[in-house]
């Protein structure tokens, strides 16, 4: 009786992952920022081309990488990574049982423990797949005379631009820099079809789509245009500071000393205002003050698409406050992600 039932609903919860969830003023505001950010997508598509032509008459024996050689290398990676991360999910998702707070054992939070074990074993895997991201980048970035020492780097982001066209758009790649750029965009690919598809639907639903549309914009474009410059920056303090993001997310759910997640909680919400703001504003700045150059509406483009992931920093910058408050003044830690059935239910 209790197989059939745990059956049941399971596949209850996936069929009504999304049925009955009542929209939010916010949510109408993501729908049209991902509409307003396809647009900007657009754009960028129909004014690559005569972009890139313009690049192809001053340095005729470079190599410009087509979207059609994106696509299938795209492809190809986000298959290789979609597999083993569901796979390797799946099999953290038993052993969470014997690291998980005692909350989740008393009869009334019960119900609740299949899911944070889920949400466990993925915040896991994606903290450990942003760590040897992060420090594999660095190795490959740090050879760049532009990877800033803000990131620890021995360069400065000015240099992308003080010799205009030919340094922003052409320069020494170091090694496996393109396979780690295609990487990135092809594991944000695989979380994408993770979030819509596979994991149980949460209300922030349409802020992860929209955060995934604009990093997909800004990778794809970056690189068949040649601004990947400024895109690994991006690519490289986002990943960086995920780290402590996931990290934060898992001791959620982890038995471990108050004070140890008060510390994880105030270093989360310090690295990611350095990364997300203060990095990435800096970085907006530099390309708002040197990118005059032609490009026919690409630099625009561009240019929206980067305030927009700003603006979504700002607004998580301000939950992450809000948690650390309830969790330092109440002790209570709290994953600010609820599942959308969950939030349809009356306390």
């Amino acid at each position: 009786m209790n197989k059939t039932s745990n059956k049941i609903n399971k596949s209850e919860l996936k069929k009504s992952s999304y049925k009955g969830y009542k929209m939010t003023k916010d949510d109408l505001l993501f729908i049209i920022l991902i509409l307003i950010t396809l647009m900007a997508g657009l754009v960028i598509s129909f004014q690559s081309k005569r972009y890139v032509e313009t690049l192809k008459k001053q340095y005729p024996n470079y190599h410009y990488p087509t979207l059609f050689e994106m696509i299938y290398k795209t492809a190809i990676l986000t298959i290789i990574i979609l597999i083993p991360k569901v796979l390797l999910e799946k099999a953290i998702f038993p052993l969470t049982e014997k690291v998980l707070i005692d909350k989740y054992d008393k009869e009334e939070y019960k119900h609740e423990k299949t899911k944070a074990k889920r949400k466990m074993s993925i915040y896991f895997i994606k903290f450990c797949h942003y760590l040897i991201l992060t420090i594999h980048s660095f190795f490959v970035y740090d050879q760049l005379e532009f990877f800033p020492k803000e990131l620890f780097g021995h360069g400065d982001m000015n240099k992308l631009y003080h010799k205009g066209l030919s340094s922003f758009s052409f320069y020494e790649r170091p090694y496996l820099y393109d396979f780690h750029y295609l990487l990135n965009l092809a594991y944000t690919f695989a979380d994408l079809i993770c979030v819509v598809f596979i994991y149980d639907g949460q209300t922030d639903i349409l802020v992860m789509i929209f955060h995934h549309f604009c990093t997909i914009s800004l990778i794809v474009f970056s690189y068949y245009n040649h601004h990947d410059g400024i895109g690994g920056i991006i690519m490289f303090l986002h990943n960086a500071s995920d780290i402590i993001v996931y990290l934060g997310r898992t001791m959620l759910y982890v038995v471990a000393p108050q004070f140890i997640k008060h510390c994880i909680t105030i270093s989360l919400l310090l690295i990611f205002i350095y990364c997300r703001l203060y990095v990435y504003g800096k970085l907006i700045i530099g390309f708002f003050s040197y990118s005059n150059w032609e490009s026919f509406g690409i630099n625009n483009a561009f240019k929206f698409l980067l305030v927009c992931l700003y603006i979504l920093h700002c607004t998580w910058t301000f939950k992450l406050i809000q948690i650390m408050y309830t969790a330092i003044t109440k002790g209570s830690f709290n994953d600010s992600r609820k599942f959308i059935k969950d939030s349809n239910k009356k306390d």
